[in-house]
């Protein structure tokens, strides 16, 4: 379905507002700016895909409500997932920041999702006249390598059981970001071992750990959080490189300052 979007009468534009007040866009009147641009509202069914890098963009992908995920095909016929995204993430920034970048990579839909888009030529009108929009969305792209880069190094040098204990604890902390609470997440042993790198047989072992070390129910089938604590131990999980705060610290800048 198409249409024009009402944020007013939809509550799909939340998750975005949030995540932009989160990276430190303090003015309602840029707020408001960036969320009327959103002209187009689509409902993309799971399994189907949201943003394909081999096609002409034009458009900025926004993921309103659901769950998707930034993935590559390998020469086996498995994928390999690279990030995760959630309401409020916005699927292809980095094709309006660098068009030439990741054009094997594709966005699917992980649940049914609703999505936005947003034109770049009023993206270009909207930066050129609200500079601190800029920097809100040149944060929201630091943020974004900030986890690739988490997942890249997670995968590379961890072994088995933190690796998949630090996933978990990620979308656990990142669906917390968006105000959402609860035990059981929507990503199945397949999502775990295109993620972590790993065989879903491998997988299967290590969630069976997870169970019986405590940080996992044995109540079901499903991948349920028993502990976030001790799930957090047995991943070594630190969450700074999703805090903005600690990301602009790093860099020196002052979020308060709008700098």
């Amino acid at each position: 379905m198409a249409g024009p979007m009402k944020p007013e009468a939809t509550g799909e534009l939340d998750a975005l507002a949030l995540k932009f007040r989160r990276l430190g866009l303090g003015s309602e009147t840029d707020l408001r700016t960036v969320l009327s641009l959103i002209k187009i509202r689509k409902a993309v069914s799971q399994g189907e895909k949201i943003a394909d890098m081999r096609r002409p963009a034009g458009r900025l992908t926004v993921l309103l409500v659901g769950m998707a995920c930034l993935h590559e095909g390998l020469e086996d016929g498995s994928r390999r997932i690279y990030n995760f995204q959630y309401s409020g993430d916005f699927c292809d920034l980095h094709r309006y920041l660098r068009p030439q970048m990741d054009r094997t990579a594709t966005v699917t839909a992980l649940t049914d999702c609703a999505i936005g888009t947003i034109r770049y030529e009023d993206m270009d009108q909207m930066l050129s006249q609200r500079p601190k929009l800029g920097l809100a969305f040149w944060r929201a792209s630091m943020l974004e390598a900030s986890i690739i880069r988490e997942r890249v190094v997670n995968t590379s040098r961890q072994a088995a059981l933190p690796r998949i204990a630090g996933i978990i604890c990620d979308h656990l902390a990142r669906l917390e970001a968006i105000n959402i609470k609860r035990a059981a997440i929507p990503l199945t042993q397949v999502h775990l071992a295109d993620a972590g790198g790993l065989s879903v047989g491998h997988v299967n072992r290590v969630v069976r750990d997870l169970r019986e070390l405590g940080a996992l129910s044995k109540k079901t089938r499903t991948i349920e959080v028993a502990s976030r604590e001790r799930l957090a131990e047995l991943a070594n999980f630190d969450g700074r490189y999703l805090n903005m705060r600690s990301l602009l610290s790093g860099w020196k800048i002052d979020i308060e300052a709008g700098r």
